[in-house]
């Protein structure tokens, strides 16, 4: 989807799903929602088998345990959220990659973080937008209770 790059800087369009869903959805469908789009991106990508479904299961979680101190209706609020949980993990990611390749540069690294953060960050806006049609009721994923 090279189409919607602006330079070398690319938006991570599954970032906000993860966000989307852990303001929307209690733990069972929030961690079922994180690991199957980890799953897909991790199918699609060529890094390590796993490693994005375990951050966006640890992320997600995070995010809808301290959701209802946020205001989550609210746009701003979610263009920030995003913002700061994809630098976040970005960081972690990049680290990653540097223990197992040994090959960063530091700064050209941190500046394309923040650009793709940045992206990701105001495309929000359009996502939950379509998320929220494509939402027709809240049991999206709806698993049973014991």
């Amino acid at each position: 989807m090279s189409w919607i790059n602006l330079g070398s800087a690319a938006p991570d369009l599954y970032f906000p799903f993860v966000v989307f869903y852990a303001f929307l959805t209690d733990v069972k469908r929030n961690t079922l929602a994180n690991w199957l789009t980890g799953i897909s991106k991790d199918l699609l990508s060529e890094g390590s088998f796993g490693i994005n479904s375990v951050f966006f299961v640890a992320i997600g979680f995070f995010l809808w345990s301290f959701r209802e101190i946020l205001f989550r209706g609210h746009v701003v609020t979610q263009i920030l959220i995003t913002f700061i949980f994809s630098v976040i993990y970005n960081i972690v990611y990049t680290i990653h990659l540097e223990i197992s390749f040994h090959s960063l540069c530091l700064a050209p690294t941190l500046r394309m973080i923040l650009c793709c953060s940045f992206y990701t960050a105001m495309v929000v806006p359009a996502l939950f937008w379509i998320f929220n049609k494509f939402q027709p009721t809240q049991k999206l994923f709806f698993i049973k209770g014991n």
